[in-house]
């Protein structure tokens, strides 16, 4: 089969896109469920099956190569749109679609059983893939817009699929202005016209680069899901230790910096290996728990609470200085010595300590931190002390 040959593209693209849908249905078995993952996975075998269908058509019934087709190519586009949408958890308004999608699909349907209209198939089809890749195009920008005003980290999945999804758009366009400019003659898809070849293999080409680019995104999904489970602590959802130290070198170093204040809390709730022991672990992780829960909802949306280990907790106050920070640590103490009475009973110590300009490192600050957390102890726990 020559290179030149329209069929030899469209067989590439439908073996490539079916076999990238195959590897995007199968992901979600090896890592968390990842959103918009399956209708990315139905628009590539769509598209695989709509190339399929092209090459068997003088072969196969019209029906089948040339209705079920361009359905097939109008829902590949459709559920690659939904797909992103749902994989940002964007609102996606289904009724204009559904409209546009009915309206196209009659108009194809009487442009082959009544008037015969490749000019019209081309018009209604390439127009309902247009408007659906204008959408899909609008959720890129929408998520583009929202990480550079929330300052998120940049990733390649989101400008990469986003760029190939514009480019698809792109082609379809041209395309549909083509047809409703000028007459449409030969065989349609499989013509072998220069035009035509540019059309077929710019949209091969387009609709390949973007579904590499859906693996990039559940890609940079499942790494992200990763990071956050080695970042989070599995038990209490807070911030594991090796999250929370590296937050508080970073809090250490802005201080060094620019000489700003930043106060730290060594939290420990007393008698707890006697709580295990008299009540059991379970019970002793729903304290742990509960005992989170009640911090979080007393601290700022900037501080952060991490745990060290056991029953250890750290949290860091940026711009807070130590007599700031002990109010709020004593407040902590009554809050949970005031603790709801389904659980056992349990009290918390706390040793407070800030950012110095004379620390050499962000173990200076710890120590004292954890000096002041035992002073507490020896004086009889359930209280907040200063170092």
């Amino acid at each position: 089969m020559p290179i030149y040959n329209p069929k030899t593209f469209l067989l590439i693209a439908s073996l490539l896109t079916g076999l990238m849908g195959c590897v995007l249905l199968l992901m979600p078995a090896t890592s968390r469920r990842i959103p918009g993952i399956q209708y990315w996975a139905a628009g590539s075998l769509m598209a695989a099956m709509a190339g399929v269908l092209i090459l068997l058509r003088d072969i196969a019934p019209v029906w089948l190569t040339f209705t079920v087709e361009n359905t097939a190519v109008m829902l590949a586009f459709s559920f690659f749109m939904l797909g992103s949408a749902k994989h940002w958890g964007q609102t996606c308004h289904l009724k204009p679609w559904l409209a546009l999608f009915v309206v196209a699909w009659c108009v194809q349907l009487y442009c082959t059983y009544g008037l015969d209209s490749l000019r019209g198939r081309y018009i209604s089809v390439a127009g309902f893939v247009f408007a659906t890749g204008l959408m899909h195009t609008q959720v890129f920008v929408r998520e583009i817009r929202r990480r550079h005003v929330q300052r998120e980290s940049r990733a390649l999945g989101i400008y990469f699929t986003g760029f190939w999804v514009a480019f698809s758009t792109l082609i379809f366009g041209v395309r549909w202005l083509h047809a409703v400019a000028l007459p449409q003659t030969g065989q349609g898809m499989l013509d072998t016209t220069l035009l035509q070849m540019l059309y077929i293999s710019s949209y091969v080409f387009g609709i390949v680069m973007m579904n590499i680019g859906f693996q990039l995104l559940a890609a940079e999904s499942i790494r992200g899901e990763f990071e956050k489970l080695a970042m989070t602590d599995a038990l209490t959802g807070v911030h594991s230790r090796r999250a929370v130290v590296s937050a508080a070198h970073a809090c250490f170093q802005r201080s060094q910096r620019h000489a700003r204040s930043f106060a730290l809390m060594m939290l420990d709730l007393d008698h707890f290996k006697s709580l295990n022991d008299q009540f059991g672990h379970q019970i002793g992780d729903q304290v742990l728990q509960a005992f989170c829960r009640r911090i979080e909802t007393s601290l700022r949306r900037e501080d952060v609470l991490g745990r060290l280990g056991g029953e250890e907790f750290v949290v860091l106050m940026p711009d807070k200085n130590a007599e700031q920070a002990t109010q709020i640590a004593n407040s902590l103490v009554n809050i949970q010595a005031a603790a709801d009475a389904q659980l056992p009973s349990t009290t918390v110590s706390i040793g407070v300590s800030e950012w110095r300009p004379g620390d050499a490192s962000l173990e200076d600050l710890l120590a004292r931190a954890d000096r002041a957390l035992y002073a507490a102890k020896a004086s009889g726990r359930n209280r907040a002390i200063m170092a």
